[in-house]
């Protein structure tokens, strides 16, 4: 058999009995290319994603995605840790930038001083939190740079002057973000 081009057109000539002309042969081949086309454009959900067996599952996609995706780590939350001490030293750093926060740094016997990053003083007045000058405190905090040598500690909680201040939820989100 002859696969020729002109051999292929006379014979499908023959067949249609001379009613091929080649504007028809050009507007079904701009036809089956636009058709490409658009197939090629449509989303995987619809074409299976080059699968057999139809659409993709839930399941399926969740596994295809990669471990970890490029600029973002994986969210791995804190461990709550227990603080106390007597406070030598009280700061507001960052007011000067415009997110002030209260640091102090407590002696808690074992020779070196611990920086714990408290809240602004904003948010300490408006829930009552007595001053932190001299005072002896006890809480709970989150490191959350383990890795970085004298990180400091952030509060969830502090019992200062026998009132107990929340300062951050669970997972250590502030919540005089959710407060405003």
């Amino acid at each position: 058999m002859d696969f020729r081009p002109e051999h292929v057109l006379s014979r499908i000539r023959q067949m249609a009995g001379g009613a091929v002309s080649p504007q028809l042969v050009l507007g079904l081949g701009a036809v089956l290319i636009l058709g490409l086309v658009v197939s090629a454009m449509l989303p995987d959900r619809f074409t299976g994603g080059g699968k057999t067996g139809g659409g993709v599952t839930a399941q399926s996609q969740a596994l295809s995605l990669p471990a970890a995706l490029p600029g973002l780590s994986p969210f791995t939350p804190a461990t709550p840790l227990q603080f106390s001490g007597r406070v030598t030293q009280v700061a507001s750093i960052g007011n000067d930038v415009g997110w002030g926060q209260v640091h102090i740094w407590i002696d808690n016997g074992t020779g070196a001083l611990q920086e714990i990053s408290v809240a602004p003083q904003a948010y300490l007045t408006q829930i009552g939190c007595p001053s932190f000058d001299g005072a002896r405190v006890s809480g709970v905090g989150f490191i959350f740079d383990p890795g970085r040598p004298n990180a400091e500690l952030y509060v969830k909680s502090i019992q200062v002057g026998g009132r107990t201040c929340k300062l951050r939820d669970d997972e250590g989100l502030a919540l005089w973000m959710v407060v405003q």
